[in-house]
Formats: C-alpha cells, structure tokens, sequence
C-alpha cells in the first residue's frame, strides 16, 4: 500500500487530498484534521469519498503531547479517525520531560481502547520523543500493547539509527514508513533539523538517504507513506501533479529496490 501523506499537499484541504491521491493512484491518503472545526458529519462525507475512490484513509493528524494539550481534544480526533476508517492516529511529543510524554501517551491509549484506529507514534530528533530507541522504550515500558511506531527515512537517518536496527523491531510495532529523501550529512542545530523536515524535504530517489536498505528491513505488508514536505515543490505544482510526480518517483524507488513480496504498484 502506498499512501499520500497531508503534509505533501499541505496547500489541500482534506477532500482535496482524497481527489489527488486517487487521481494520481495511490492507495491510500493520510489527513490532517482540525478537531475543534471539523464534525463527525464532514468525517462521514470524507469517508463516503474516499469509499467511492477506493482509497483507504491509512492516518489521521495530529495529536501533539504538550503541557497544554487536552485528552478531550485527542478522543474528538479518535472519534473523526473511527469514522474515516483511519488505521492510525499519528502522535508526536512536545513534552521535555520523557515522564510526561509517558503519563500523556498512557491516557491516549487508554482512550484509544476499542476503537479500530491505533496510535501511532513518531518519533524525530527535535521533539520529546528523539529517536526510535527511545519511541520502543516508550511503548515498551509502559505497556502500550496495542500502540505503534511510525518509521520516517528522514528521523531515521537524522537520529544516527541504521535501518537494520529495525531487524530487532518486532513486526507488529512498525504502523508505516514514511518515505522521503535528503543529503546525507544533517544541516546544524535542531531548529534546522526542524525546518528541513517541514519545509525542505527530497522526492524519494533525489537525495543520499538509504531507502533501499530501509525497505529491504520492513516487510511487504507495512504501508508505505509518501511525505515529501517542500516548498519548493509546493510552489512549482498544483497538489494532483504533485503527488503524481512523487508517486512516480517512488514506485521508481521501489523498483530498484524490489524484493521477493515487495510490490511496485
């Protein structure tokens, strides 16, 4: 499965990232929802879109674990992600304190408990939750059985973590991967690390991360999301072309890359 993430045609609104997505083909779309202004009727129309595309809604965005975040807030987005049929609900910490973030994910995934959507939680050097070791120890440690992590090639690669540490991951705790590309080498700081993730990402196969040993290290089944948040590309396209030319470019990543299971379409 190969999804369209939000923030790759961030200039969309959520029917319009359902439009790209199955115009250009992929199979999924990710959505980044508004709790406070979006119901649980705009939801349904959203899902009855997305049925009639063929599309599976693979993540809802985002819950963000800070001091002045609100549970009731987080269980009003679980409630649009059950609606959509959204698979995860895509979690990041803001919090210093790692004891915090442990307290605030706890609740989530208390209040997650009989929906169908799973928390799935991402990890990245500038945020509380640093790096992948640490995004495990997290769930780990604190029994968050039914929780995830979400694999993103850039965090991987920008927190010093090889895509074989994933060999020792258990299968079940990888949601999805979030594909992109980049230099090598980190810009300095993490502010800048920052800005990059959000504002000056690589198509999958411009840059030097390594994407095909990560693939070679997930499993065919684990959905791929395609999350190239440019700039750039956002000013040179319209979001259908956009996500055309990124899936291209992907499914040209996977190719070369292509294993026994591992589909490029």
């Amino acid at each position: 499965m190969i999804s369209l993430a939000a923030g790759t045609v961030r200039d969309a609104g959520p029917a319009q990232v359902l439009q790209a997505a199955s115009t250009a083909g992929y199979d999924a779309a990710g959505l980044r929802l508004d709790p406070a202004s979006v119901s649980l009727a705009e939801a349904a129309r959203l899902r009855r879109r997305a049925d009639d595309s063929g599309l599976t809604v693979l993540d809802v965005e985002v819950v963000r674990l800070r001091p002045d975040s609100h549970l009731d807030d987080q269980r009003r987005l679980l409630d649009l992600a059950g609606m959509l049929g959204a698979r995860f609900l895509l979690t990041v910490s803001e919090h210093r304190d790692e004891g915090a973030t442990a307290a605030d994910l706890t609740r989530l995934h208390e209040a997650a408990r009989g929906h169908s959507t799973r928390i799935a939680l991402e990890f990245m050097r500038f945020t509380g939750v640093p790096t992948l070791a640490a995004a495990l120890a997290l769930l780990d440690g604190n029994g968050l059985a039914d929780a995830v992590v979400v694999v993103d090639a850039l965090h991987l690669h920008r927190a010093g973590e090889p895509p074989e540490d994933l060999a020792a991951v258990p299968a079940e705790r990888i949601g999805y991967v979030q594909l992109c590309d980049a230099p090598a080498h980190p810009p300095r700081g993490l502010d800048a690390l920052s800005w990059e993730a959000r504002h000056d990402r690589l198509a999958p196969g411009e840059g030097e991360l390594p994407l095909g040993r990560l693939l070679a290290q997930v499993g065919p089944a684990v959905p791929l999301s395609v999350e190239v948040q440019s700039d750039r590309l956002t000013a040179r396209s319209a979001p259908v072309a956009r996500a055309g030319r990124l899936l291209a470019d992907t499914r040209r990543v996977l190719a070369s890359a292509a294993g026994p299971g591992r589909s490029t379409v």
